[in-house]
């Protein structure tokens, strides 16, 4: 028997062996992703009227034992229906993406299907999909993408026969997790998002009869209406069974629940479809299940009130209601609820008084299509117990179209008798006494149309000594004193009408509020009177004016944000606007003592500043209002770690306007630098909010800008940004504040540490400077003038003039930066009489350019057209460099340079030391690293001679001299060539005989006219 049970279980564990070798071998070298993929994806696509892609699919069976799987990765599907299937033509729009999803995985039985050839889906899940349902206008839903002509089973013909592949699918249940759903109904303009979707299906729904258990869920629904938010931050799920009968297209709901927000609804009803008119008739009840008033009382957070298991209630509640009427084009269904409390009361253990009366009654009807008026009623909702008494009646009518409330308020609350009551949770106090009489008729459009002088609202409110607090939650709000007062239709003697419309005040003497370390708030006395003129046009809008007076307002937010207001009163007045009288008017005239705001070490101090605006609304594509007027102060002063200098603009006056802001005399201080700005800003708001473009027209006047110190303060705040060290120290007193020095010192070589300046986009700024002073480097550049243009991120100089050592400049230049790594720049400049070791002063770089040139003394006139890109240390690129020059000089000194002291030992010179020359003039041209200068004539010592060649970037040369006049009788050549450390001399005939080439000055003033039209070139392209 035991030799039988080994032999048994040896075949057994060979055969298992086999059977996963020969899977193994399947999955592995036959049924491998790259063959299956486009098999699955073109079946696919032959089935379904849709482009379907994956990116891989997989066959699975270790992994899904004793299933086999079918895993697919990263699919999508896009719809056809909407195609032209006509032309042929497939261009897709975003809703034809049907869906799309990360994982599928389809898990087969794969024993019945050998038995029975049925297929059996155990399990169908699909991870993170974002689904789109569309419904275009004519009520056509995107998901129907079954080809018509698709059968129920799979055939493989053969010219004899047919063989059906398999004779049925039954699919057991299904999973959706993580999943982002959009409904977008277009014939009804019905828009519903749903994100953190999950459905779960279980059941036999395959059969044309079937019971299914249905599970759905949503973190957070959002619903808009013909443009309108309707509902938002829900969360929903429902747990139901279904019986679906096909036929008919019969949907009955078994024993659902629903869950919003935390409530739980009870539903039921069916769902009737209609294929024909692809309709859907909806017939749904609902009721929340509510045992007693306990179950509302339990809704309270408990970190107020405690739960009480012993609490003595009484009264009956009910909330019900029905979803009737047809889903489809141009159809909705219509919702109808009312929710009732009736004789309501509540009495907790060891609470000496009781909450002795509750009464709710609450109702609503809800018709999108707008056949039936929708509204919302309050009935009664009644609250009485010792010292509280609250009475409160409304209704909103026409919901949907112009909503019109009507409100009656009575309320008188002590709120030291709520603890008595209520087990309120330890440590929340409250204090404190409520009386309110209201009543309201206020129409929503007048509030949209800013018509507040229609607003109809009577009555009062008043708050006395109040106090709530929460020990637990660290929360405070104290008061002294709260009123709130309206009036409508009252006499007033004073206005021949005899009768005002709306008047009111709402005042408060002191408000604490603070909440644990991190938000403290404090503000004096202040009040708000409203007073309105009675109409003499009533299709106009309303005439008001108010009052307005705020005490010291202090306001603390953690470690970051500190805000101070001074005293400030405000006169506001609304009236009818002199182009359309059914648009406000608003003026506005602010007057504020002081103001104080730091963030995050952020500073902001205005004095005595003043608002004097008036504004109509605008159109609603462009502003929503437009604002002119003047703002004015007599002193701000602001320091962010951004830019580390202090700044400040004494008495300054803005004048706004409709789409720009205009500057007179508006004075700017920044560290050493001070700027003097006249002119006009456009479209401010639209590019801070709007990510539109900026545009400038400034004059701008200085006595001195220091560039070391403000591109020092740049590199010192943008090393701020991107560390974020920096936080809210204590507050600094002016001299502090004054005080405040940069990381490094403020003499800032240009050269050393220079990066790429990136224009940014989206603005269009023009300056006319007129500058006495500019620090740069070691530079001191005086008297500029000019014209400078900021746009498409060039900057462009347009023949700016100044004085700079001792020597009159004129330059046109283009600089353009798009990212931190290359920028571009051209220039044409013009520098006469200046000193030689001054031009190389002014520009470094000519030293290594021309390195002949440091061997000269004296003053010359130098013209240079040049253009180049660098790389993001503002560095040369040197193959990218083209240039022309320029250099004419008279009565110059030749000294004791590397190259000529060579020379002068070689040709004998009298003085070795200093040389006398009475003029040079010499024109080079720069490209492909090489260095061309063209013959020109020097005469010194007892020499005249034509020097001319080539000097490479590398430091080598090729020069020839021609021997013109000299000791000996002939004239002679010499070539010069090599480096400074390997030079060698070659004696040569005379190549330049007539030193005056005519076109080598027509050569450079060529090549200065295309730098000059390359620069235009490259500012057309960028405005384009």
């Amino acid at each position: 028997m035991w030799r039988f049970l080994k032999y048994f279980l040896i075949t057994v564990l060979v055969i298992v062996v086999l059977v996963c070798t020969a899977v193994g071998i399947v999955l592995n070298f036959i049924f491998t992703p790259e063959k299956l993929t486009p098999v699955v994806e073109r079946t696919a696509n032959e089935l379904l009227d849709a482009e379907v892609h994956f990116d891989s699919i997989e066959l699975t069976f270790f992994s899904t034992f004793p299933n086999f799987g079918l895993e697919i990765r990263n699919g999508s599907v896009v719809t056809k229906v909407f195609q032209d299937t006509i032309n042929g033509e497939n261009v897709y729009s975003k809703t034809d993406s049907l869906m799309s999803f990360e994982r599928c995985l389809l898990t087969i039985n794969p024993m019945v299907y050998l038995a029975k050839k049925d297929i059996v889906v155990k399990e169908l899940r699909i991870e993170k999909p974002r689904i789109y349902a569309y419904i275009n206008s004519d009520g056509i839903p995107a998901w129907n993408v079954m080809r018509s002509e698709s059968a129920d089973t799979l055939s493989v013909e053969s010219d004899t026969e047919s063989e059906k592949l398999f004779e049925g699918i039954d699919i057991k249940n299904i999973r959706v997790e993580d999943g982002y759903l959009v409904f977008d109904d277009r014939a009804n303009r019905l828009y519903a998002r749903a994100e953190g979707f999950g459905l779960k299906i279980d059941g036999d729904f395959t059969g044309r009869k079937a019971n299914l258990q249905l599970g759905m869920k949503a973190k957070n629904v959002l619903l808009w209406q013909e443009g309108d938010l309707l509902v938002k931050r829900l969360a929903f799920g429902v747990q139901t069974g279904m019986h679906v009968d096909r036929d008919s297209l019969l949907y009955t709901l078994d024993r659902a629940v629903m869950n919003v927000n935390g409530i739980k609804f009870g539903v039921g009803g069916q769902l009737r479809g209609d294929t024909v008119r692809r309709q859907l008739v909806v017939d749904l009840t609902f009721g929340v299940k509510i045992p007693s008033l306990k179950t509302i009382l339990d809704l309270v957070p408990e970190t107020i009130l405690k739960r009480d298991d012993r609490v003595e209630v009484a009264g009956e509640v009910s909330c019900k209601g029905t979803l009737k009427g047809i889903y489809g084009k141009d159809r909705v269904p219509v919702l109808e609820a009312r929710f009732r409390v009736r004789d309501g009361a509540a009495k907790y253990a060891g609470m000496p008084y009781a909450l002795e009366k509750l009464d709710v009654d609450m109702e609503g009807l809800i018709d999108l299509q707008k056949e039936q008026a929708s509204y919302v009623k309050l009935n009664r909702l009644r609250v009485k117990g010792t010292d509280v008494d609250v009475d409160i009646e409304g209704r909103v009518d026409e919901l949907i179209t112009n909503p019109k409330v009507d409100a009656k308020v009575k309320a008188d609350v002590n709120f030291s008798i709520l603890p008595k009551i209520f087990p309120l949770e330890e440590g929340v106090t409250m204090k404190g006494s409520l009386s309110a009489a209201l009543r309201t008729h206020i129409l929503l459009a007048d509030v949209k149309n800013k018509n507040y002088g229609k607003l109809d609202i009577r009555g009062g409110c008043r708050l006395r000594d109040v106090l709530l607090a929460s020990e637990k939650d660290s929360l405070s709000l104290r008061s002294k004193s709260v009123g709130l007062g309206f009036g409508t239709n009252m006499e007033d003697t004073t206005i021949m009408q005899g009768k005002n419309l709306l008047n009111g005040i709402f005042g408060f003497d002191s408000v604490d509020i603070k909440w644990k370390e991190a938000l403290v708030f404090h503000m004096d006395t202040s009040y708000v009177k409203v007073k309105t003129s009675p109409l003499r046009d009533t299709s106009a809008v309303a005439s008001m004016s108010a009052d307005v007076k705020f005490g010291w307002i202090d306001l603390t937010v953690g470690d970051s944000v500190r805000f101070r207001m001074g005293n400030s009163k405000a006169s506001v007045a609304l009236a009818p606007s002199p182009e359309n009288k059914k648009l406000p008017l608003v003026k506005a005239r602010v007057d504020m003592d002081s103001l104080r705001i730091r963030a995050k070490g952020n500073r902001l101090r205005l004095a005595f500043a003043g608002f004097d605006l008036s504004a109509v609304p605008g159109k609603k594509d462009e502003r929503p209002w437009n604002v002119e007027g003047i703002i004015g102060f007599k002193d701000m002063r602001v320091y962010t770690p951004l830019f580390p200098l202090r700044m400040r603009m004494p008495g300054t006056k803005i004048t706004l306007k409709p789409g720009h802001v205009k500057l007179n005399g508006a004075r700017l201080r920044m560290g050493k630098s001070d700027l003097l700005l006249t002119g006009e800003v456009y479209n401010l708001a639209g590019a801070f909010l709007r990510q539109e473009e900026l545009e400038a027209k400034l004059k701008v006047k200085s006595k001195m800008i220091d560039c070391n110190q403000l591109m020092k303060a740049m590199e010192v705040g943008e090393a701020n940004r991107a560390n974020m060290k920096w936080g809210m120290d204590e507050e600094l007193s002016e001299d502090e504040l004054s005080d405040v020095d940069l990381a490094a010192d403020s003499t800032y070589v240009a050269d050393s540490t220079m990066s790429v300046f990136v224009v940014p986009q989206g603005i269009d700024f023009t300056f006319e400077t007129d500058i006495n002073r500019v620090l740069y480097g070691k530079l001191v550049l005086d008297s500029i003038h000019g014209e400078v243009n900021m746009k498409n991120q060039c900057i462009e100089l347009s023949d700016l003039r100044m004085r700079s050592m001792a020597a009159d400049v004129r330059t046109s230049m283009l600089y353009r930066a798009s990212s931190p790594e290359r920028a571009y720049a051209g220039f044409d400049l013009q520098l006469d009489d200046i000193h030689v070791g001054a031009l190389i002063d002014f520009m470094p770089s000519l030293d290594s350019i021309v390195p002949m040139l440091r061997s000269f003394d004296g003053l010359v006139d130098f013209h240079m057209a040049a253009e180049t890109e660098m790389d993001s240390s503002m560095m040369i690129d040197i193959p990218t460099l083209r240039a022309v020059a320029h250099i004419d000089g008279q009565d110059l000194v030749l000294m004791d340079g590397e190259t000529f002291a060579e020379i002068s030992k070689m040709m004998m010179f009298k003085n070795k030391e200093r040389n006398l020359i009475d003029s040079v003039s010499v024109d080079f041209a720069i490209r492909n690293s090489t260095i061309e200068i063209f013959p020109f004539m020097v005469e010194m010592d007892r020499y005249k001679v034509a020097v001319g060649g080539e000097h490479k970037i590398d430091m080598t040369f090729n020069y020839h001299i021609s021997v013109l006049k000299s000791p000996v009788p002939f004239k002679l050549g010499v070539d010069i060539l090599g480096s400074m450390e390997k030079m060698k001399f070659k004696i040569t005939k005379a190549k330049y005989k007539n030193l005056f080439i005519p076109s080598r000055r027509a050569k450079v003033d060529s090549a200065q006219i295309n730098v000059r039209n390359r620069i235009q070139e490259i500012l057309q392209a960028a405005r384009k």
